[in-house]
């Protein structure tokens, strides 16, 4: 695989280096691709393929950056590698880096390992950026794996909308997929989803970050969780127990659907045509929204209305050209760029670091909102 040199410096001290021969394509290495798959639940698969242990597999495309040189598990944590080591793995599955980088999203280049050189990875204690969810049992038989695979996921959760299952990085005896049979509307708000952001690229993928936010607070205050979402938790029967688990489950359509009026506005607001008077007739349509969930609208606790204050009015571009150069495309697929108070690099966070808002999952917060500049700001956590 490698062959070692040892060279002199002007100080005698040795130096060891080695020389790594160019990569060679596997035995087998034409596999499918589980779209999303963490970088070591597709290294293992493609390992055991061959009959090659994983420790002896990721020598052989790379040096490992720890002294210990240790393969961590796939069911709790990934691996990541440099351009170099990317490269031999392209070589060696006889997959382009491109598919590579489309279907397994720690290899992308803003996950690979910042280090020129030779090729070399690392397998960190815990995962970075991203969580691990069991992949569809049903998908894996149809890749032809019987092995444990696993998504690397920008939440704890995920939605197999072809098979109706709520998959999620639960390890605990029990906690296998949740069948959605029951519950078809999660399935069709996933697919919803998918459609916004891939027409809207990653300002869509902003609007659902804020839009789960609002909906994890509603969630974390009983008194505003509407009908809906205790049928949906009686539908789930003995997995509706687990509270926290199912949260997001229960409230995804509602997410989603809050997320499409969320992008409708800051669409119009990144256009710079968004008035004051439209902006409080968007406000009274998310208000019939709410209403038609039975959700109580409580003048100081109006998480939509904090929202939009995180998203003020922006004044009108005294020239033409200057608005034509900020305004969002039109046309039927209208990206929507991602504009203050998000930025691009908390589009490449988790799902929860990727909101403006700083509620989450099972945190509550005080019921008092006070003015800040600007807009509204939270009073505090409980």
């Amino acid at each position: 695989m490698t062959t070692a040199r040892t060279s002199r410096s002007g100080t005698g001290r040795q130096r060891r280096r080695k020389t790594w021969k160019p990569a060679k394509r596997l035995g087998l290495s034409v596999m499918p691709f589980i779209g999303g798959e963490s970088t070591g639940s597709y290294t293992r698969r493609l390992a055991n393929l061959n009959g090659i242990p994983d420790e002896e597999f990721w020598l052989m495309f790379g040096t490992p950056l720890r002294p210990d040189g240790v393969v961590g598990d796939p069911l709790s944590g990934d691996g990541y590698l440099n351009r170099a080591a990317l490269e031999r793995l392209s070589v060696m599955s006889h997959r382009p880096i491109a598919q590579l980088q489309f279907a397994l999203p720690n290899l992308r280049d803003h996950r690979l390992l910042p280090m020129d050189g030779g090729p070399v990875w690392d397998w960190p204690w815990d995962t970075t950026g991203c969580f691990l969810v069991r992949v569809c049992e049903l998908c894996a038989r149809l890749k032809g794996t019987s092995l444990d695979a696993y998504l690397a996921s920008d939440a704890t959760w995920q939605v197999c909308a072809r098979h109706g299952r709520w998959l999620d990085n639960r390890r605990e005896p029990g906690t296998a997929a949740i069948l959605l049979s029951a519950l078809p509307e999660v399935a069709h708000a996933h697919r919803l989803r998918l459609q916004m952001e891939r027409r809207l690229g990653t300002g869509g993928r902003a609007m659902f970050a804020d839009a789960y936010a609002i909906t994890s607070c509603w969630w974390n205050i009983p008194d505003l969780n509407p009908p809906v979402w205790k049928a949906r938790r009686r539908a789930l029967g003995h997995a509706g127990h687990d509270e926290l688990r199912i949260a997001p489950l229960v409230f995804y359509p509602e997410a989603v659907r809050l997320a499409q009026a969320l992008a409708a506005r800051e669409r119009q607001r990144l256009r710079h045509t968004l008035t004051q008077e439209e902006d409080r007739a968007w406000l009274d349509r998310v208000a019939l929204l709410l209403d038609e969930w039975s959700i109580p609208v409580i003048e100081d606790l109006d998480l939509v209305r904090v929202w939009a204050s995180h998203h003020p009015l922006l004044p009108r571009p005294l020239r033409a050209a200057e608005a034509a150069a900020e305004r969002p495309a039109r046309g039927r697929y209208r990206r929507l760029p991602v504009h203050a108070p998000h930025t691009s690099q908390m589009m490449e966070a988790t799902l929860g670091d990727r909101s403006c808002l700083p509620w989450t999952l099972g945190e509550m917060i005080t019921t008092e909102l006070t003015p800040a500049p600007g807009g509204w700001a939270l009073g505090g956590r409980a």
